[in-house]
């Protein structure tokens, strides 16, 4: 509630897994956040500032991103109140970056099993804005492919810098997208 009265936009970081989201939000906010490749190395959401520059005003400003626990098919039950917590988050954005780690094998079935968890949420989340990461790690048929699926598509490597910047004006036109049409 209190983000919402400072009306300062926020975004959650949600995907699967190990997609690395606290890798990206180091990345962009320069912070450390703990990250490891292990499963639920974030039990709990982290918020991090991300200064912005509007592209089209030149204005500087400011957005939360929401580090939240990755998602899992079949959450084993110790972690289920840690999930509940990344959900409310979700419900509270304004909008949502949908995190793909692209080099997994079964990165298809990671998008659909996300976005049937927040298909079946009981409040809808704003608009969702899907990036693939780990681009660095991919062979050419598997990038092309996600560009076909997924036009709309950021394409990144949050580990080797790769498309920070296309994300970061992305990530404005959502922000300015979700508030215009709430």
């Amino acid at each position: 509630q209190r983000r919402q009265q400072q009306d300062v936009p926020t975004v959650a970081v949600v995907g699967y897994t190990n997609a690395g989201k606290s890798t990206l939000l180091n990345t962009l906010t320069n912070a450390e956040v703990y990250t490891a490749d292990q499963l639920f190395a974030t039990l709990d959401p982290t918020t991090r500032r991300l200064p912005i520059i509007d592209s089209v005003t030149g204005k500087s400003s400011a957005m939360l991103l929401i580090d939240t626990v990755g998602f899992i098919h079949e959450l084993p039950p110790p972690l289920v109140d840690s999930f509940r917590a990344t959900l409310e988050e979700v419900t509270e954005a304004d909008a949502l970056l949908h995190l793909v780690d692209l080099s997994h094998s079964a990165w298809a079935s990671h998008i659909r099993s996300v976005m049937g968890i927040l298909r079946d949420m009981p409040i809808t989340p704003g608009p969702i804005l899907v990036v693939f990461n780990k681009i660095d790690q991919v062979d050419s048929d598997t990038l092309a492919l996600a560009k076909e699926e997924f036009p709309q598509g950021v394409f990144i490597s949050a580990s080797k810098r790769l498309g920070l910047e296309t994300l970061r004006q992305k990530l404005v036109e959502l922000v300015h997208y979700a508030i215009a049409t709430q």
